[in-house]
């Protein structure tokens, strides 16, 4: 297993922004109204066991405007709970979305107001991904969406924060305290043997989950998300994501 930090270059195995509709299986192109694709990762970068397998780093639309599925319990099951979603990647790599329409609030099951408030800072937030896209065009690397340049130079930001390596703790693993996480896995925090670095355990079926990535929504686009966090675990072929904010 590799691990690096402060990704900010491009190879063949990281691309930014594939298209959306390569993403989601075929009858699931709706979730295109949920989540902005950020980047593509063929998991050999990390394992070379995994060579072939592409992930891809999502940021959700929700997410940025509270703790997504929070106020959609009755669409839970056993994939699904607040702040965590679930895809299996299937065998031509693409996502498949292990929980019920419903959890998003902006379906036809909830009585979203798309003239509301909260849909404007949607709205900005993808007016400023289609800016990232332009940016990285013009200077060769994503940059800052609000300060582009600096000193007459790309003023340069992450792809990812980090590749690799552990799970890290954050605000994140609070719902693990509480017992709210999606009841399809197992995850346990073994305080007494920190500082060790795998002390968070997460597992389905026995099976442990990797981590692969983290970055932050607000170096793509406007928005609240300190850490995208994805976890992989390969027999089930199954991606599991959380969302960290400070």
């Amino acid at each position: 297993m590799q691990s690096r930090e402060n990704i900010q270059e491009l190879n063949d195995h990281l691309q930014a922004f594939p298209k959306a509709e390569d993403i989601f299986t075929k009858d699931q192109q709706w979730l295109k109204n949920h989540f902005l694709p950020l980047m593509s990762i063929d998991l050999a970068e990390i394992n070379p066991d995994w060579a072939g397998q592409k992930v891809y780093m999502l940021c959700p639309f929700e997410a940025n405007i509270g703790y997504m599925g929070g106020n959609t319990t009755e669409y839970h099951n056993e994939y699904t709970a607040p702040n965590w979603v679930t895809f299996k990647l299937t065998d031509d790599n693409k996502f498949e979305f292990l929980g019920n329409e419903g959890f998003f609030e902006r379906t036809k099951y909830h009585n979203w107001d798309f003239d509301s408030k909260e849909e404007k800072e949607l709205q900005e937030m993808v007016e400023s991904y289609e800016q990232s896209k332009k940016n990285i065009i013009k200077y060769g690397t994503l940059v800052d969406t609000n300060y582009p340049e600096y000193q007459g130079k790309p003023n340069r930001v992450n792809y990812l924060n980090n590749l690799g390596g552990d799970i890290w703790s954050g605000n994140w693993q609070g719902s693990i305290d509480d017992g709210e996480y999606p009841k399809a896995f197992d995850m346990q925090l073994e305080y007494e043997r920190q500082p060790s670095p795998d002390w968070i355990k997460i597992s389905y079926q026995g099976n442990p989950f990797y981590f692969i990535a983290d970055t932050a929504s607000y170096d793509w686009c406007k928005g609240h998300i300190d850490g995208i966090i994805m976890l992989y675990e390969p027999v089930s072929r199954i991606v599991l994501f959380t969302f960290d904010y400070s």
